[in-house]
């Protein structure tokens, strides 16, 4: 007798079955879970009332110059970005509860620059970076409130300095935020109940070309959040019909995936190495990556072809300077350049 051979089908579609039959024996299972539990006398109590509130000021110290003072400004939220030096910061925050508890806190003051570029009306998220301007601090009280105040000098010139750079190196005209964030995570514990509270406010310095306004996206409320303690009474009661579809319904699924594990077998898929080796480029070299929008143009270049991707990445490193990466997804090609004076180091991938 001639043995049957095994069904092929598509590996996606084998996987879809496999799993849907794995996730119907759970979901009966957690169906049978629910029905098990009836609530009875459910009773609701506050027990632990808390509100975040966040201030902020600042002032901005400009560069000598014959034109404007500190004391001329007529907006005191924007500022010709030209003439920004440094930024005098103060953040306060304070955590006011209803109790006294032990509260465990941390915070830090982090600073992200990132830019943006605009392509048909289309923002595209092309650049970040973060430094850390307070460093994490973790203490304990007991007290029914938390109060942090912290003041510190933005270097606002240097961030508009770099962004200059960027631009003029690059070739690139974008948006820029440098966003001044406190993080705040508080932890207590009321009556078995364990809160924990995270909190973000921002400082957002919009750093324009010609101007650089200031602004904070968070807004204080005076009502507070409430946690509230439920008791709920449970009692199992589950039916011998309810059982045996649970039953039926999961061996039912367990046979039918014996027999596709057993009966069939993935079809062939075809492999794509150029995706496979671009992605193992951009995730290996994240960092020294930036991605552009435009073909890189080499015409009156001298172009230097790079016949391995390692060699790109010791140019980069022996110039400082970044690669710059240009996807052509329907030719399935992908060009990694570094720029020289007047020299383009080219590594070219392709299907």
């Amino acid at each position: 007798m001639e043995k049957k051979g095994k069904i092929k089908i598509r590996k996606s579609v084998r996987t879809f079955y496999i799993v849907s039959l794995i996730l119907i024996i759970l979901l009966s299972w957690y169906s049978l879970y629910r029905t098990s539990k009836i609530e009875n006398n459910a009773t609701k109590k506050d027990i632990y009332e808390y509100n975040n509130k966040f201030f902020y000021s600042f002032d901005v110290d400009l560069v000598e110059n014959s034109f404007i003072t500190s004391e001329n400004i007529s907006d005191p939220n924007t500022y010709i970005t030209d003439l920004i030096n440094t930024v005098p910061t103060n953040m306060t925050y304070s955590y006011n509860s209803n109790n006294v508890s032990n509260i465990e806190y941390s915070y830090q003051i982090v600073g992200n620059l990132e830019a943006v570029y605009k392509k048909d009306g289309e923002e595209q998220k092309v650049w970040k970076m973060s430094d850390i301007i307070v460093p994490m601090k973790e203490m304990e009280v007991t007290s029914d409130k938390v109060e942090i105040n912290e003041n510190f000098t933005l270097n606002l010139k240097e961030k508009i300095d770099m962004i200059t750079s960027f631009e003029s190196n690059l070739g690139m005209q974008v948006t820029t935020n440098y966003t001044v964030l406190l993080e705040v995570v508080t932890k207590t514990n009321f009556e078995g109940e364990q809160i924990i509270n995270s909190y973000s406010p921002n400082i957002v310095f919009e750093i324009g070309p010609k101007t650089t306004t200031v602004h904070s996206n968070v807004q204080n409320s005076d009502k507070p959040t409430v946690i509230s303690k439920i008791e709920v009474e449970k009692a199992n009661s589950i039916s011998n019909l309810q059982k045996g579809i649970v039953t039926f319904v999961d061996i039912a699924s367990t046979i039918l995936i014996l027999f596709i594990l057993i009966r069939t077998k993935n079809a062939n898929s075809v492999k794509n190495e150029y995706k496979q080796a671009l992605n193992k480029i951009l995730r290996g070299f994240e960092e020294k990556i930036v991605e552009v929008n435009q073909k890189i143009e080499t015409e009156g270049q001298n172009v230097v072809e790079v016949r391995e991707f390692d060699e790109i990445v010791k140019v980069s490193e022996e110039l400082f300077k970044p690669i710059l990466y240009w996807n052509n997804d329907k030719e399935e090609e992908s060009w990694f350049c570094v720029l020289g004076n007047n020299i383009i180091y080219r590594f070219i991938l392709k299907r």
